[in-house]
């Protein structure tokens, strides 16, 4: 039952050590990530495209 009660202690000091960013920090790695999400969606989107494409034009042919 020690061992539990320092595991916990432990974690709660590290918790406490832990630093949480302020607002402005917040929004700008939100927005970072978002652009981020935003290019690869679009670019999975045209390589999805292109090939369903070019698979369907094979499969018409064949």
């Amino acid at each position: 039952m020690e061992k539990i009660k320092k595991f916990f202690a432990e974690i709660r000091a590290e918790a406490r050590k832990t630093t949480w960013p302020n607002r402005q920090e917040l929004l700008a790695s939100t927005g970072v990530v978002l652009i981020i999400l935003a290019i690869s969606s679009v670019y999975l989107f045209l390589v999805d495209l292109l090939f369903s494409g070019t698979l369907g034009a094979l499969i018409q042919r064949f």
